[in-house]
């Protein structure tokens, strides 16, 4: 994703997406570990942008889970970064996702809406 300040200063995103939750508990630690690597390889990688013609730096990082991200995974990834990395970061699980779609006035996908209980609004069956 690009960004341009009103400065006119651009501003690069990068995107780690993850399907579930993503935990630094037990044996999951394989599973933070892969995607901190990642985003640590993300965040030193040059891009090419065709509208400037000249290869850029990202300059945040999205980790964004469907599922939940645990404070532990957060603390996992964040303890391995430097303090300059550790600003670039940010984290979006499916929580955050939700409240931005009701915040921005964003329709919610249909899978994200419970179940209809067809049964309230049928007839009494006598």
């Amino acid at each position: 994703m690009r960004y341009t300040l009103t400065t006119q200063h651009v501003l690069y995103f990068g995107v780690q997406a993850k399907i579930g939750k993503l935990d630094a508990a037990g044996s999951s630690t394989l599973n933070v570990a892969e995607v901190h690597n990642q985003a640590t390889m993300m965040l030193g990688h040059e891009i090419f942008d065709p509208e400037v013609n000249r290869r850029v730096l990202v300059d945040h990082a999205f980790i964004i889970a469907g599922g939940e991200i645990t404070k532990a995974a957060r603390n996992w990834i964040g303890g391995k970064l430097d303090q300059a990395k550790r600003s670039q970061i940010m984290f979006m699980d499916r929580d955050d996702m939700l409240n931005l779609c009701i915040v921005s006035n964003i329709p919610l996908p249909p899978g994200a809406l419970p179940p209809s209980d067809n049964a309230l609004t049928d007839e009494i069956p006598f």
